[in-house]
């Protein structure tokens, strides 16, 4: 018959083995739907994925709020991105490779996105560093205005991830350019080795 097509069926598939070459699709049971998940959700469920959040109140003048991030050497990167806000104006620059300075601060919670996984990050965070640096910046943003007798704030965010290199040490300043800007952050990334 013209322009119909024939469907073969298959009454049994079974597998004992499963290998680089060949994995299996699931499905869903009652639909039969394929059943996919983004690797960024995988690795939550892996336990390799976690974040930081949190706000600071800094003043103008302008006060400026210094994270530092180092990243191990090893090959099990982090894969990062991230979500600022803030209710005035409000810089801030991410520099790689920084360089010089960065002392005191405290270390902030990390928590890893699946409560269930004992697995800790292998970033170092430093909080509230003391800054005399250099280095390249590979990120910067400025929002906010000022207007009748008020601030108004705004924000920034990457959601497309931002691999860091290994072995790095990495700056975050935040700038404030109003009185009284809280300034909200947070941070994800999962850690994750390439496979050859």
């Amino acid at each position: 018959m013209a322009g119909s097509i024939v469907l073969g069926s298959i009454s049994a598939v079974s597998s004992k083995t499963v290998s680089d070459s060949f994995r299996h699709v699931a499905l869903d049971p009652s639909t039969h739907a394929t059943q996919t998940i983004q690797n960024a959700h995988h690795e939550i469920h892996a336990g390799n994925n976690f974040y930081l959040s949190g706000y600071t109140t800094l003043e103008d003048g302008p006060g400026t709020l210094y994270i530092k991030l180092v990243t191990p050497d090893t090959t099990k990167w982090a894969h990062f991105v991230w979500s600022i806000s803030s209710s005035g104006i409000t810089m801030t620059t991410l520099t790689e490779d920084a360089t010089g300075g960065m002392t005191g601060g405290s270390t902030p919670t990390i928590f890893n996105n699946n409560r269930n996984s004992s697995t800790t990050s292998g970033l170092v965070i430093t909080s509230g560093v003391t800054v005399n640096t250099g280095g390249t910046i590979i990120d910067q943003a400025q929002w906010g205005a000022s207007g009748f007798k008020e601030f108004s704030g705004g924000g920034n965010g990457r959601s497309d991830e931002l691999v860091l290199k290994q072995n790095t040490t990495y700056l975050r300043a935040f700038t404030s350019y109003s009185a009284g800007n809280v300034i909200q952050f947070k941070a994800s990334w999962y850690e994750h080795t390439d496979k050859d």
